[in-house]
């Protein structure tokens, strides 16, 4: 666990929320979508920003436009297919019941 009792009972006593950890080298199965999408949508996202090669004058609101425009081309990359499998593989073929 990444998250000390002191960081459990800061969050608890600030938010009222409930931290619950995962177990270590469980991220496959807790967030199926962490390798197989989110990081080539990085490595996409990465790969056309250095392509625009962006000016470094532009306003604020301009280079919102452009990181969303980056997100979106990036994001029209990743196929329906590819999200449905990181799920179908996080999802157990059969359900163990521990008494």
């Amino acid at each position: 666990s990444h998250v000390s009792e002191a960081g459990q009972t800061i969050v608890a006593e600030e938010t009222l929320a409930i931290v619950c950890t995962v177990p270590a080298n469980s991220t496959s199965v807790s967030q199926p979508l962490d390798v197989g999408v989110i990081g080539p949508l990085k490595k996409k996202l990465s790969a056309e920003w250095l392509r625009e090669k962006v000016s470094t004058t532009r306003t604020a609101k301009q280079k919102r436009r452009g990181v969303v425009m980056r997100t979106i081309r990036a994001w029209e990359d990743i196929s329906a297919e590819c999200v449905v499998k990181r799920f179908e593989k996080a999802i157990p073929n059969e359900l163990e019941v521990m008494l």
